[in-house]
Order: structure tokens, then C-alpha cells, then sequence
């Protein structure tokens, strides 16, 4: 073998490969750091520079933009909604729970006010758009409120529209709020709470005790 055949040969690039997983958080992590940083102006070059990759490489995970924020929107619904489960598998007056899930998703959008706007943007995805944060709380609303709207023999029907309400009531009211906070924390809670539990109370909410899913757990403090 020549010495220029040898120079013309790639080289194997040192060390084992990145594994796919690793890589992928590395970008969401890194993602949500541009977004703490500068807002909802985030770019695929920002997150590659900001995780030490080329854009390449965040592209071979992410083909665009929307498909990440869809990824951190994921991400942030799967912790939610084991939280929100855990709270709704507590032995507790409907009217409770509610009000723990309140507080729990304004926990989230006043913790990551800039992440909060990124996910809840309108995106096109093919011939569709979507909120991709706001999609997946109102599946998991809609699945929630089916179980209510049948335990306490009413029409399941309603559990889309139900669902669709609460959650922008909840998402959009807290993100007001946050701007705009002219009231306690404790406060504005209580009132958004009180404002939604009427529509449950309407087919016997009061009846109503959990759990409303799986067993009961202990709630972390």
C-alpha cells in the first residue's frame, strides 16, 4: 500500500460513535438553554452551536425546526402528565383536583415563560398546523375528562370541547398572568380555578371524588 493511497483512505473517527439517545437529549437540553437565553427566537444554528454540534448533525435528528419544538413540547408533556396523574390519583374532592392541576401546569408556564411560548406556537407540519404543546395537554385533558363525563353518567361527547376550553383557559390565563401579575400567585389560582369548576359541578362535579386514574400515590412535595 502507497503512502498516498493511505492519505486518500478516510480514517475511522476516533472513538465510539455518539449514541442516537444521548445525542438527541444533548439537543433538546441544549435547545432549551437558547430558548432561557433569547426567547422565541431559536434556530437550528443556535442549537447546534450551543450542544458543540455541526447543524448536520442536528438535522439528522431533527429535520427542521417544528420537529424539534415538537420534540421539547413532548419532552415537557410526558413530565406533566405523570405529575398531573399522580396528583389525580389522590383520594380527593374532584374540586381539589382540580384546582392541584391548575396549579401544577401554572407552575410549568411560570417556571419557562420563553419555552411556554416556543411550544405553544402555531407550526405547519405538512398540510396541518398545530400548538404542539397545546395538542398534547388537550389529548391528555380529553382522555381525563372522559372519565369524569362517564363516571358521572353524562354525554362523553363533550370531552374535546371540555378539554379544548379548560386547557387554553388554564395555558393562556397563566401566561397573562405572568406578564401582567396583579394579583397573588395563591390568588390568581384560587380565581381561574373557581371560574372553571362550575362546567364540572354542572353534571354533579361535587359527587366526585378520586382517584380519577391509576392508584394512589404519594404526591412529592
Amino acid at each position: 500500500m502507497t503512502r498516498d493511497t493511505e492519505i486518500r483512505r478516510p480514517g475511522r473517527p476516533p472513538g465510539p460513535p455518539r449514541d442516537p439517545g444521548r445525542r438527541r437529549a444533548e439537543i433538546l437540553d441544549a435547545a432549551e438553554r437558547v430558548v432561557a437565553g433569547s426567547g422565541a427566537r431559536m434556530t437550528i444554528a443556535q442549537v447546534a452551536a450551543e450542544a458543540g454540534y455541526a447543524r448536520t448533525a442536528v438535522y439528522a435528528v431533527f429535520p427542521d425546526l417544528p420537529a424539534l419544538i415538537d420534540a421539547l413540547a413532548e419532552r415537557h408533556m410526558n413530565a406533566i402528565i405523570a405529575a398531573a396523574d399522580r396528583l389525580l390519583a389522590q383520594p380527593l374532592p374532584a374540586q381539589q383536583l382540580l384546582r392541584a392541576v391548575v396549579t401544577l401546569m401554572c407552575d410549568f408556564v411560570d417556571a419557562n415563560p420563553n419555552l411556554h411560548h416556543v411550544m405553544m406556537q402555531r407550526l405547519e407540519r405538512g398540510d396541518a398546523e398545530h400548538r404542539p404543546f397545546f395538542t398534547r395537554v388537550t389529548d391528555w385533558a380529553t382522555s381525563i375528562f372522559d372519565i369524569i363525563l362517564r363516571r358521572l353518567d353524562a354525554d362523553p361527547a363533550l370531552a374535546r370541547i371540555w378539554a379544548t376550553a379548560t386547557v387554553g383557559a388554564i395555558l393562556m390565563s397563566a401566561e397573562a398572568w405572568i406578564q401582567q401579575p396583579s394579583r397573588s400567585r395563591a390568588d390568581f389560582v384560587d380565581q381561574l380555578a373557581a371560574f372553571l369548576w362550575p362546567t364540572v359541578e354542572s353534571i354533579g362535579g361535587d359527587r366526585l371524588v378520586g382517584p380519577l386514574v391509576g392508584a394512589a400515590e404519594p404526591v412529592p412535595k
